[in-house]
């Protein structure tokens, strides 16, 4: 599995098998892609340990951050499949 960071239309950090599921992923949960070729462009293939910092750091619904112990028990736990880690905080 890898990690993608997104930042345009929407921020969002997606964990996949490859680039085409990262893009099936984030159409089906974050929005609509219009120019394919411009999202797989500006995607950006991230290591585990940084995804691990942007989770680690991100808030969460009570305003706080998720946490070491939460970020590192998401990570240890990930969908076959692939999930959406983060999304944009505006779409929420």
């Amino acid at each position: 599995m890898k990690f993608y960071e997104i930042k345009d239309p929407y921020f969002a950090l997606i964990v996949a098998e490859d680039e085409k599921q990262c893009l099936k992923l984030y159409k089906d949960i974050v929005c609509e892609v219009e120019d394919e070729k411009e999202f797989f462009d500006d995607m950006k293939t991230i290591d585990k340990y940084e995804a691990f910092k942007m989770l680690a750091k991100s808030h969460i619904e009570d305003g706080g951050e998720l946490g070491v112990e939460e970020a590192f028990n998401q990570l240890e736990n990930l969908e076959e499949d692939g999930e959406v880690l983060l999304i944009d905080g505006s779409l929420i």
